[in-house]
């Protein structure tokens, strides 16, 4: 059983109906401490061997220029959210179950005018791949998905409307990602916790070198 959780109705109900019968959707906004509570209250009642943390978004533009208010959302959502979630799933999980937890190739990169965004997912990456470590021996498979730009609405979104100069030609569909995460979960690639994008050398050659983290 597939159990779908958004804030769209009509989205979750056509995804269902795609899936067939047997699986369920719940409406929620995640950024809603009482919803929130109620999609963990469904993990502690209901055994799941598969959790995949994807809710977040981004807010791209110059980080002075935007109300406080709206970056507390979007860290609500991007970590704490997450991490409410992973600590209900990972309190039940045994050896065969599996958390992934969306991150981004950008967890990896800074980029001006996404500070807030960039600075959620090298979160989401760190504290992944310690909960990876801390989880290996149990049998429990913890990964960070670093995907790199995917052609889905996220960056309409991201720039509120606005126009994004982004190189769509580097972009990947939903199906590859999906696709090469399923992959990686089916071999239980336990050597290492993370899936990055292979496009993240060339943003490391693109990018100005203050943007970029040196080691």
């Amino acid at each position: 059983m597939i159990t779908c959780v958004a804030r769209s109705e009509e989205k979750l109900q056509h995804v269902v109906q795609e899936l067939g019968e047997g699986h369920k959707y719940m409406v929620a906004d995640l950024t809603d401490p009482a919803q929130l509570a109620h999609v963990e209250q469904e993990l502690d009642n209901t055994k799941y061997d598969l959790l995949v943390n994807n809710a977040g978004y981004a807010i791209y533009q110059r980080f002075d220029d935007a109300p406080l208010e709206k970056y507390e959302n979007l860290m609500f959502l991007n970590m704490n959210a997450l991490v409410r979630l992973s600590y209900q799933f990972l309190k039940s999980a045994v050896s065969g179950d599996a958390l992934v937890n969306v991150s981004s190739a950008l967890s990896r990169l800074s980029y001006p005018g996404g500070a807030v965004y960039c600075g959620t997912k090298g979160f989401v990456t760190c504290f992944t791949e310690s909960l990876w470590y801390e989880h290996k021996d149990k049998g429990v498979y913890v990964m960070a998905l670093l995907p790199g730009l995917t052609l889905t609405n996220f960056h309409k979104v991201a720039f509120s409307g606005r126009p994004g100069e982004l190189p769509q030609k580097l972009a990947y569909p939903p199906e590859v990602v999906v696709s090469e995460a399923l992959k990686i979960l089916k071999k239980r690639r336990g050597s290492h916790p993370s899936s990055a994008d292979p496009a993240i050398g060339f943003w490391r050659r693109l990018l100005p070198d203050f943007s970029v983290e040196k080691k």
